[in-house]
């Protein structure tokens, strides 16, 4: 009867180590699972553009730089959010005059939607930060305008690297009368882990 005993007392210890260890799998694998669906770094994807250019017209000069970083958070595979700034820097001449040292600031929030394969449709509302040189002697006067864009562009890449190209109407330049902006901005930029 001993033995009997003995007998029924492992196979109820080795259910009980059974039972512990499938429960312990279940709950890791619970928990991985539960990690995977969110994890912060998949979910997120980075871009930026680069800005470089050199124009003259009617006797001035104007060379500009600027950088446009902006992190996007994947919502749904077709649809992501996130922060973007703009700040460019610009150095306009006139003949007989001293150069004018203007700088920008752009910063907003952007909604992007992919449409089709690296078509996407992106919205912007921003607040900007800008000079404007107001005569041939350096002068400059500081404004501030709130933007509102809305663009449309292809990114080429899948996954890892990718870049792209957009062209973006602001609402808020052409309903200034007192600018010479063109609302239409075109931007070259690189993504990563779109």
């Amino acid at each position: 009867m001993k033995q009997k005993t003995n007998i029924a007392g492992m196979i109820i210890v080795g259910l009980l180590f059974f039972t512990q260890a499938t429960f312990a799998q279940h709950v890791h694998k619970h928990a991985q699972e539960k990690k995977a669906s969110f994890d912060l770094k998949s979910k997120l994807w980075y871009g930026g553009g680069l800005l470089l250019g050199y124009n003259s017209y009617y006797g001035s000069n104007v060379f500009s730089f600027g950088l446009s970083p902006m992190v996007g958070y994947k919502i749904t595979n077709l649809l992501s959010a996130g922060p973007r700034v703009e700040i460019s820097y610009a150095s306009v001449k006139w003949s007989g005059s001293k150069a004018v040292s203007l700088l920008d600031v752009d910063a907003g929030a952007f909604v992007r939607m992919k449409v089709f394969r690296g078509l996407f449709v992106q919205g912007e509302l921003s607040n900007n930060w800008y000079q404007e040189p107001i005569d041939n002697n350096g002068n400059k006067a500081k404004r501030q305008r709130f933007n509102q864009r809305l663009g449309a562009g292809w990114n080429f890449g899948e996954g890892d690297a990718g870049s792209e190209i957009g062209i973006f109407y602001n609402f808020a330049v052409a309903k200034d009368l007192n600018t010479s902006e063109n609302p239409l901005g075109y931007r070259f930029g690189f993504t990563w882990n779109f």
